[in-house]
């Protein structure tokens, strides 16, 4: 067997080894031999793996939420302005048909479409006939009879 000669700082105190060096170490004057926990060595034990798998899922799980609500945010997006630009076009419809309305209910065109459409005119008024009341009589000179 040979002597490994131990290295020493600049200052002559003992260089302190790597805490995951790979090589065991064996337990000093006042430390305590582990069992079942925590390595010193550096090792993977079963605990060490069943957490790192448990904080690849969470991560892997937290980061797919993440998209999930990401893209979902995106579609939102397009379906709103997609809505928009419907909103703006019935807009727009609604504008015209109302301008629409508006020349058809103009009284000069409906007197046009009534003359050369229908064949109608403006009665003369001795062919007028009120119903129901008593029709006043007015004197020409404007006083009553």
């Amino acid at each position: 067997m040979s002597k490994r000669r131990k290295r020493r700082e600049p200052d002559g105190s003992k260089a302190r080894e790597p805490l995951f060096s790979g090589g065991r170490r064996k337990p000093g004057r006042g430390e305590q031999r582990m069992v079942g926990g925590d390595s010193p060595t550096g090792e993977w034990t079963g605990g060490h793996l069943l957490m790192l798998c448990l904080a690849v899922v969470l991560v892997t799980g937290a980061f797919a939420y993440h998209l999930k609500v990401r893209f979902e945010g995106v579609r939102l997006g397009y379906e709103t302005s997609k809505a928009r630009a419907a909103q703006t076009r019935l807009l727009l419809e609604q504008r015209e048909l109302r301008l629409e309305l508006a020349s058809l209910k103009a009284p000069q065109r409906i007197e046009s479409e009534a003359r050369e459409k229908l064949g109608m005119e403006v009665p003369d008024h001795r062919r007028i006939v009120t119903i129901g009341k008593k029709p006043k009589r007015v004197s020409v000179s404007g006083g009553a009879l």
